[in-house]
């Protein structure tokens, strides 16, 4: 199990949802928590609320995620771990979809490139400093999976950006593996989780939620992602589904493999 005591934690995308209730449940394990995110008046709340620092970030800013490191390295002396929770969603028909929209440089910048930026600058400043750091990606489900009970819902472009970060991670950990540097990397992947960016589609009563997305609260996502990290899981997913929903593509590329008559070598 990690001893969070007296480690000096950043988590992005913060003011709420999953990113608060990190803050909260990591401040109780004794992290000194820097809560970070747009929303000002949200993320002030979440540091009241854990007794930690507020941070007002704009990820779709490239410099933001390096100089917000560099800022906390400077002030505490080290940077021990960054939960790079932040990201927005994006709704629009593939077929349909305007692809110049600029509303996409800032999908990618926020989903997928600012955990990235993150990492570089974690792992710089930890390397120059001599201790070890963690970074914790907020991934998706869509990451991995086209879960039936959202196939119609026109999130291909942000399932894209989900799905480029797990790759980016998976690099992420194996050049810091292979190289010896001072990095560990994990993926969070929420199912159905009860956020700012779901609860419009769903309303607040529970009982009328869709039951096949199975949604949970912030919380339990939150402690399910803590209890990855102590097990030093990489893929921490939140839902059991996540792993039947990936089958089709084991199964799709062997059935291929055996059609095209493709051997291993020997």
């Amino acid at each position: 199990m990690i001893d969070w005591t007296g480690q000096h934690v950043l988590i992005t995308g913060a003011a709420s949802g999953i990113g608060r209730a990190l803050a909260v449940q990591l401040s109780r394990r004794g992290a000194l928590v820097t809560a970070a995110d747009i929303n000002e008046d949200g993320v002030a709340e979440t540091a009241a609320l854990c007794g930690g620092e507020a941070l007002v970030l704009d990820l779709a800013d490239a410099a933001a995620g390096g100089q917000a490191v560099a800022q906390l390295v400077a002030r505490h002396g080290r940077l021990d771990a960054v939960f790079a929770n932040a990201g927005i969603g994006y709704r629009r028909r593939l077929l349909k979809a305007d692809l110049d929209d600029p509303g996409l440089a800032r999908l990618w910048e926020i989903n997928m490139l600012g955990p990235t930026r993150l990492a570089q600058a974690l792992c710089q400043a930890a390397e120059a400093g001599g201790w070890r750091g963690r970074i914790v990606i907020t991934g998706s489900e869509n990451s991995l999976s086209l879960p039936p009970s959202v196939q119609n819902n026109g999130i291909g472009l942000y399932a894209a950006s989900k799905h480029g970060v797990l790759i980016l991670a998976e690099w992420l950990a194996t050049e810091s593996r292979n190289a010896g540097k001072p990095l560990d990397v994990h993926v969070l992947l929420p199912g159905g989780v009860y956020t700012g960016m779901t609860a419009p589609g769903l309303g607040d009563d529970p009982a009328k939620w869709p039951a096949d997305m199975g949604i949970i609260m912030p919380e339990r996502a939150a402690a399910l992602c803590l209890k990855g990290l102590d097990l030093g899981l990489f893929h921490i997913p939140t839902h059991a589904h996540l792993h039947a929903d990936m089958g089709w593509r084991y199964q799709s590329v062997g059935e291929a493999t055996e059609a095209l008559g493709l051997t291993s070598p020997q």
